[in-house]
């Protein structure tokens, strides 16, 4: 017969020992992942950690790689869609308010260790890419798609920040998507001019 305590306790895997590590990211940042906090938020005791993990570095680890799978999966999804949907499904991805506080605590952890920033480097060139190819489908010339990316990746990351440390933030009353839409005319007719 289980003992009451046992009888209480969740069964638990490392899924979820990694959604409370992602949920802490994402409210207070990498120094709040902590095992000790972890196992309190899942009502368990710091033993069970070690069933799952060796140390506190392997669930970094492993919380990294979790951050990094889901950002390489959805871009996947996407193969075959058109340029509107892949655009419309990227600024819903970015303008998602419990994505934004994850993106902001992945950075921050970022410019605190080179190889979290190395890693999180590799995932903005690729999503760069991704808005370039998406920039190429509704007629940017290659050479304009690319520096355009760059730049809507950069108010991407302007945003980010400013709604987080702004709950009140707001561009005209405009969303995310709205401003990126913007940027997009404009770019086009910028670019439309300048091919002419």
């Amino acid at each position: 017969m289980a003992s009451p305590a046992t009888a209480r306790a969740p069964s638990l895997n490392s899924a979820d020992w990694l959604q409370a590590a992602l949920t802490r990211l994402s409210e207070q940042g990498i120094e709040a992942v902590r095992v000790e906090v972890l196992a309190r938020d899942l009502g368990v005791s710091k033993g069970s950690f070690y069933w799952h993990f060796r140390d506190r570095g392997e669930l970094l680890e492993k919380l990294l790689a979790r951050w990094e799978a889901e950002e390489l999966s959805w871009p996947k999804a996407e193969d075959g869609a058109s340029a509107a949907t892949r655009w419309a499904r990227l600024i819903e991805r970015t303008a998602n308010p419990e994505r934004i506080r994850t993106e902001v605590a992945v950075r921050a952890w970022a410019r605190q260790d080179e190889r979290v920033a190395s890693r999180v480097g590799a995932i903005e060139r690729k999503k760069v890419s991704l808005i370039a190819d998406v920039l190429r489908d509704v007629g940017f010339t290659y050479s304009a798609a690319e520096p355009w990316s760059e730049m809507v990746w950069l108010v991407c990351l302007g945003w980010l920040d400013r709604a987080t440390r702004d709950r009140q933030f707001q561009i005209a009353g405009s969303t995310l998507g709205e401003l990126l839409s913007e940027v997009i005319l404009a770019a086009s007719a910028r670019t439309s001019a300048l091919n002419r």
